[in-house]
């Protein structure tokens, strides 16, 4: 499981989030350039792609929670907490596992965030630095281990394939843009769309993680 509140297996850097009774997954991530306010609807079609791939088929429920590049189903990062819980209440039903406490305990100025797991995807909220419990927090990011099917209420905006490989990726997305992050000893594997969704991976030959939102790193 995968996301903001969760060390990389290759990464060397510590973090995070502490949970309530239940020590979360600690995180490791770099972000990404910030794109523009967005008003796109649940289902963004790729600019930018040879030949989209599409990621879901006809068993998934239309009114699914869609995973976009600048949110979840029309609901933009940075919408209050409260309303993204209630949509994926809603849609999901209560989170599987949720944990609060500091972002990163080696940053005297960190936000103090919530994440909530709904099987292998992750949703963060965040409040502004320096933040507390008591904090309102913010709808920052979401992320999705590649290695299990997702939350059968949960789908990937149309276009955006679910077990590529990074060759796929820069063939269905030339405009998309691989890097290779360095840290310590070890490397991440990173691609973004021109959209904001990214995949990223422990090696050059495919992605195990798909989320969207900032990526920043704790050491």
């Amino acid at each position: 499981m995968a996301f903001l509140l969760r060390a990389l297996s290759v990464a060397g850097a510590a973090v995070v989030l502490t949970a309530c009774a239940t020590t979360p997954p600690p995180a490791v991530t770099v972000a990404p350039s910030a794109g523009p306010a967005s008003t796109e609807t649940a289902t963004p079609t790729p600019s930018g792609s040879a030949s989209p791939v599409p990621s879901t088929d006809a068993s998934v429920p239309a009114d699914s929670v869609v995973l976009g590049p600048k949110g979840v189903s029309g609901t933009d990062f940075g919408a209050a907490e409260a309303q993204v819980v209630a949509l994926l209440t809603d849609k999901a039903g209560k989170a599987d596992e949720s944990y609060t406490g500091p972002v990163c305990e080696l940053d005297d100025a960190t936000p103090y965030g919530r994440q909530l797991q709904y099987g292998q995807t992750m949703f963060l909220f965040q409040s502004k630095a320096k933040g507390s419990k008591a904090s309102p927090r913010t709808f920052t990011g979401w992320s999705s281990d590649l290695d299990a099917p997702l939350n059968k209420s949960l789908k990937l905006a149309d276009g955006y394939p679910a077990n590529p490989s990074f060759a796929a990726l820069k063939t269905a997305f030339p405009a998309g843009k691989q890097s290779t992050i360095h840290l310590g000893d070890s490397s991440v594997h990173v691609f973004r769309t021109p959209e904001g969704i990214w995949y990223r991976g422990a090696t050059k030959k495919a992605p195990d993680t798909v989320g969207a939102g900032p990526m920043g790193t704790c050491e």
